[in-house]
């Protein structure tokens, strides 16, 4: 699962983007409601800084996707980790 939160966009797919067309399913930031602890602070500091941009991909961080391939709603982050720990 590729993950993407950039000047590509905020979108998720299974193959590599940047080397062929693949469906994406875009990322749904999470409410800045609903922002808890370490996010919240996250989020708060870049806004802080002037940092719009880093702030909306904090929401997208933290927020929700679904797989293209199967529909399979996850969470963005727990995503993140673990392909980090793979």
């Amino acid at each position: 699962m590729f993950v993407v939160i950039g000047q590509d966009g905020h979108f998720c797919c299974t193959d590599d983007y940047a080397l062929q067309e693949v469906q994406k399913s875009p990322l749904q930031p999470v409410r800045r409601q609903q922002l808890e602890g370490l996010p919240r602070r996250l989020f708060t500091r870049a806004l802080a800084d002037g940092q719009e941009g880093l702030a909306d991909g904090v929401r997208h961080l933290f927020g929700r996707a679904a797989c293209p391939d199967c529909g399979t709603d996850f969470s963005v982050a727990e995503r993140v980790v673990a392909g980090w720990i793979s």
